[in-house]
């Protein structure tokens, strides 16, 4: 019997840690009970929960794909995942537990099939990533890692077959534009590997049958295609830019800044772009690190190719589209390097190339490649442990409490005004209904910045907007208003506006809710 459930009488935390620790599966079942206990009472916040309503009020499969191709470039299986599930339940705290599940998934089959020892395996789960924001956030990363880490489980199969991965491959790049830019450097590796590889040939093609290699091409092939598709916004969007401009000129700046998401990636911390001291000291502590990597898997060029397609395509999308708004963004820079590790291991040492200096400066570079790695995971460690916290203390959105006040004083059925209607997607799940939204004059739920006719409407507009609603219904004497900043115009003299209440604890600040009544001045 595991240590772990043996009856003792009086333990103290510190031993059923320790017990929890030296048993097998002790740290991935502490990680399921407390993401599954935080993200039962969490909050979400509109990022999350605009893919539920997309689910939730498209009126066919076909809405729901086009919704999907204007949703900012985001591919459809997290999507369509989260549809199947608000058809069997009618609440996005099902969505939540989804999501749970995925990130418990990913964190079994790191600790099942990941070659690292268990304190590492114990630091990376309790990391920033694994721990918080692919776990609690109820988002399409997690996914992404999830079926990364899958490639990386089933890596050895390759010998045998290919579909298997190929399938992993071109799910994991229909989840969201980073995981496609990490899926599309494997394919790469695993195809010269079978062209410049006389081991890999034949161990493939003696037992593979004709049809694997043919199938597995088509099959990713298919699975690009449908991936650029959705990733590439619609002919007719509207507010392309919304993801940014591309950036087509050198600028030392803005190299250094892209550099420094590779530090915060690492690190949790990114260096601010005013000051050139701050850029050029973390840009070098990360291109240490990169050296030091390259140098340790000089002996294994298909583990190499991969870490260094895998970054340089990810350091161009940063450079060249989109710095990121976060690590769950960036953060894709350390998977690289966990998964090149991981692939690593399945590779003896080439000797047959003569490296020459390179070869003893390979050996130097391994001991400290090692303990940059371990310095990054227990940056890591505390980062996710903290962030975790902070979490179950201070939610991230207000609008849980905000819709559990509207329910609880029978507000729901009042005909809402809600702006801005990117911010309240999160209220509307919850009370799971549609808002009157002034940036696009109609009832609604989600947004899709791609799609339709929608502009930016500030307070001003957004009450003479509700001044004409209530002429327009006189049957009505009043409206809910909900706001996502607190009222700081004047009201205009034939309205009449009171405060209600106000829910501001939220670590977003632009997830906080203000109520208004709106009626008519006498």
């Amino acid at each position: 019997m595991s240590t772990l459930f043996k009856p003792t009488a009086n333990r103290s935390p510190l031993s059923w840690l320790q017990a929890l620790y030296t048993s097998a599966w002790g740290m991935p079942i502490l990680f399921a009970c407390l993401g599954l206990l935080v993200s039962l009472r969490r909050s979400m916040w509109r990022d999350e929960m605009n893919v539920w309503l997309i689910a939730r009020d498209s009126q066919s499969i076909g809405e729901l794909f086009t919704n999907i191709h204007y949703d900012r470039g985001h591919p459809p299986v997290w999507h369509l995942l989260v549809a199947g599930t608000e058809l069997l339940f009618n609440t996005p705290i099902a969505m939540q537990l989804l999501h749970w599940l995925i990130a418990v998934g990913a964190v079994a089959i790191f600790w099942r099939y990941s070659p690292f020892p268990r304190w590492v395996k114990t630091l990376f789960i309790f990391g920033y990533l694994p721990f918080y924001e692919f776990h609690l956030v109820a988002r399409n990363y997690g996914i992404g890692m999830l079926l990364l880490f899958a490639v990386c489980a089933v890596f050895p199969q390759r010998h045998r077959t290919y579909l298997p991965i190929a399938i992993l491959l071109v799910l994991a790049a229909n989840t969201n534009m980073y995981a496609a830019l990490v899926a599309l450097p494997l394919t790469l590796m695993l195809g010269l590997e079978l062209m410049l590889s006389p081991r890999q040939r034949r161990a493939y093609f003696q037992p593979a049958k004709a049809y694997d290699w043919i199938l597995s091409a088509a099959i990713l092939v298919a699975g690009y295609a449908i991936a650029i598709h959705y990733i590439l916004p619609p002919s007719d969007a509207a507010a392309k830019d919304a993801l940014g401009s591309w950036f087509l000129q050198f600028d030392l700046r803005h190299f250094l800044r892209s550099l420094g998401r590779w530090f915060g990636a690492y690190f949790l911390i990114i260096p601010t772009h005013k000051r050139w001291l701050d850029l050029i000291f973390c840009d070098s502590v990360v291109l240490a690190i990169i050296g030091l990597t390259i140098l340790s898997l000089l002996r294994k060029p298909f583990p190499l190719l991969f870490y260094t397609v895998a970054n340089g395509l990810l350091l161009g999308f940063t450079y060249f589209k989109f710095l990121g708004r976060g690590l769950r963004h960036y953060g894709h820079f350390y998977l690289i390097w966990v998964i090149a590790l991981w692939l690593a291991s399945y590779y003896r040492p080439q000797r047959r190339f003569k490296l020459g200096f390179l070869s003893t400066w390979s050996e130097i570079a391994k001991p400290w490649q090692r303990r940059a790695f371990i310095l990054v995971l227990c940056v890591q460690f505390l980062g996710g442990i903290g962030r975790f916290t902070l979490e179950g203390i201070q939610p991230l959105s207000a609008s849980r409490a905000a819709a559990s006040y509207i329910q609880q004083t029978q507000l729901q059925d009042e005909l809402i005004v809600a702006s801005r209607d990117a911010n309240m997607a999160a209220l509307s799940g919850y009370l799971n209904r549609q808002f009157y939204y002034p940036q696009t004059q109609a009832m609604g739920s989600y947004t899709l910045f791609f799609k339709g006719n929608r502009r930016e409407v500030e307070q001003p507009e957004t009450l003479q907007q509700t001044q004409q609603l209530l002429e327009a219904t006189p049957q009505r004497d009043r409206i809910l208003l909900i706001l996502h900043d607190a009222l700081e115009v004047a009201v205009p003299p034939a309205l009449s506006i009171t405060p209600i209440a106000e829910f501001k604890e939220a670590q977003e600040t632009t997830e906080r809710y203000y109520l208004y009544w709106a009626e008519l001045s006498d």
